[in-house]
Formats: structure tokens, C-alpha cells, sequence
């Protein structure tokens, strides 16, 4: 049973408004009750309500996360950002760590009403998450959309520069004398990251990257008579099924191809890969899209912000004449 300041004005035989002020430290009520009611409540281990506070206030300083998994790198290294800023802020942070199901999303949205949290943030989104995020908005409980698409003008949002990010791994692939490329594993024309590869390609007079939507796709280019000398992969992980497409045909990377991965997460540096890759400013996307809430729920008007990302050169890509 949680024990509340009825429990601890019965124990100081005082009434439960005296605890209330005392714990507030009140200057009505005399010094030497507000230090005995407040050595009683931590010798009980006394844990003021945040809802009780929230109510007063109406604010509770509690904000919510929702993402759909951290396994992958990516998203840890943003949840570490977001964490720091609340803390440093005083804000306590609710984390709703989903399958990506919309029932799931759905639930957990149902949760962060019920703890009414001053503010939320969200990484991955669908039809009907997004019609009751708006909801939030409408109830007046600020939204930040975190390395995400927008979710309308109303609802700002941080993200990278993705379609840049897309020219930068094309136009370094070209550079080093590839000409023809292919894009693995875009599901469809429309990707901001393979526009770049597109964009990049017409610039220099080549033909758009081919593009590979599945493993078994990218083995049959992979053993045609044309075959791509320098791959974009979608991401860093995608990057790893791509070389191990490429081993399984008897293609080595550089050597035999050339692959340039997308957002840096923690193993693409390590020796069985050393991908090339276009780094995402993960910790400081967190960072930001947290700051940009607290000043929503500030009260101050915000506009999204687009980051540039970076190109990260290693061993994974090489001049055509040493991957051929």
C-alpha cells in the first residue's frame, strides 16, 4: 500500500493540510514542525504524487517516447540524446517501445493520456497513430515528430537531410569511377535516399541505380552480364545483407564491389565491415527534437529543422580499377 500524506499526518498527529505545506516548505508553518514532518516522510520513504502535482500545476513533467524497437543501434543512440535534455531539464521520460503494430502504437498513445504527460515525441508513426497524435495537438498537448517525416504544419518535426544524404553516397560512388550503380533495398521510387542517387546519376550523365527491392533481386544483378560495380544500401544494415549477397557469389568488398552504407551505427566501423557510409547525427537529432518540445510546451512557437548528414569514407568502396 502506497503511503500518503493522510499516513504520515496521522503518524505526526498534525492535520494533512500541515503536511502538505511542511513538505513544501512552507514558511506558515513553524520550522520545527516542517523539519519533523519532513525527517518523518524520508524515514518512511515518503514519494510525493507526481499526478497530485500535475494537478495543482497542470503540468506534470512527464513526457512520452514512441518508437517502435531500439534493437537496431539507430534509435538508442537518439534515445540517449532525448534522455539527457529531459534530465537535465527536471522531465521525467516515458519510453512505449512497440512491434510497430498500429494496435500497439494505439495502446501505448491510450497509456501517455492517462499519465498526462506535457508533451510527446515519436519516431515511427502510421495512419492512425498519426489521427490520434493530432488528437494530442488538439487537447493541447504538444507533438515533436523525432527523424521523421512531418506530421502536418501544426506538428514539427527533425530529421536529416535524406535526399542529400542519397546524392553525397552516389556522387562519392561516381567519383571513384563507378558507372553503374544500384540502390538496395528501397521499396519504392519515391525514397528521399535513392531520389539522391537519382539526382546524382542524371548530374553526371549516367543512368539512374538500379533498384534492388529484395536479396534475391540483388543476387540475379549481381550474376548478370551487367552487373553494378558500386551499391547504395538504404542503411547500415541493409549494407550487411548486401555483402553477404555479394560473398555468396563469390564477390569480395572492395574488390569485386564497391558499398556505401547510411546512418554510422556503432558496427559499421569494425573490421568485418569498415563500411563507407553517410553518418546521421543520431545522439544530436535526440537533443534537439527533445529541446524543440520543452519549448512547445513552453508555450513558443517552433518550426522543423532539416540536418545535414555526413559522408564517412573507409574500406568498404574503392576506384573501379580495384573493384571491377
Amino acid at each position: 500500500m502506497a503511503l500518503t500524506i493522510k499516513n504520515i499526518a496521522q503518524r505526526a498527529e498534525v492535520s494533512t493540510a500541515t503536511v502538505s505545506l511542511a513538505l513544501k516548505d512552507d514558511l506558515r508553518i513553524a520550522e520545527k514542525t516542517r523539519k519533523k514532518i519532513k525527517d518523518l516522510a524520508a524515514k518512511l520513504g515518503y514519494i510525493p504524487s507526481n499526478l497530485g502535482r500535475a494537478l495543482q500545476s497542470s503540468k506534470s513533467r512527464l513526457v512520452g517516447y514512441l518508437l517502435s524497437d531500439v534493437t537496431a543501434s539507430f534509435y538508442s543512440e537518439i534515445l540517449q540524446g532525448i534522455g539527457e535534455v529531459a534530465t537535465a531539464n527536471g522531465y521525467g521520460l516515458l519510453v512505449a517501445i512497440t512491434d510497430g503494430s498500429a494496435e500497439n502504437k494505439a495502446d501505448q498513445l491510450r497509456l501517455f493520456r492517462g499519465k498526462c504527460i506535457d508533451g510527446i515525441l515519436v519516431s515511427n508513426y502510421d495512419t492512425e497513430s498519426k489521427r490520434r497524435l493530432m488528437e494530442f495537438e488538439v487537447a493541447g498537448i504538444p507533438v515533436v515528430v523525432c527523424s521523421g517525416d512531418s506530421l502536418g504544419r501544426r506538428i514539427p518535426n527533425i530529421i536529416i537531410n535524406n535526399k542529400k544524404g542519397g546524392v553525397m553516397a552516389a556522387e562519392h560512388l561516381i567519383k571513384l569511377g563507378h558507372r553503374r550503380l544500384a540502390y538496395c533495398f528501397a521499396m519504392n521510387d519515391n525514397c528521399s535516399r535513392y531520389q539522391g542517387c537519382v539526382a546524382a546519376a542524371k548530374r553526371n550523365g549516367l543512368a539512374p541505380p538500379l533498384r534492388c527491392e529484395t536479396k534475391e533481386d540483388l543476387r540475379e544483378t549481381l550474376m548478370s552480364g551487367r552487373r553494378p560495380t558500386g551499391i547504395i544500401a538504404f542503411s547500415d544494415l541493409c549494407a550487411v545483407e548486401v555483402k553477404h549477397v555479394a560473398e555468396s557469389v563469390g564477390l569480395k568488398i572492395p574488390e569485386g564491389l564497391s558499398v556505401v552504407g547510411f546512418d554510422d551505427i556503432w558496427f559499421a566501423s569494425l573490421p568485418e565491415f569498415n563500411f563507407t557510409t553517410i553518418a546521421q547525427p543520431r545522439k544530436e537529432i535526440g537533443r534537439l527534437s527533445m529541446e524543440m518540445l520543452l519549448r512547445r510546451i513552453n508555450g513558443e512557437r517552433v518550426r522543423g529543422k532539416r540536418l545535414d548528414p555526413t559522408l564517412v569514407v573507409r574500406e568498404s568502396t574503392a576506384a573501379t580499377g580495384k573493384s571491377s
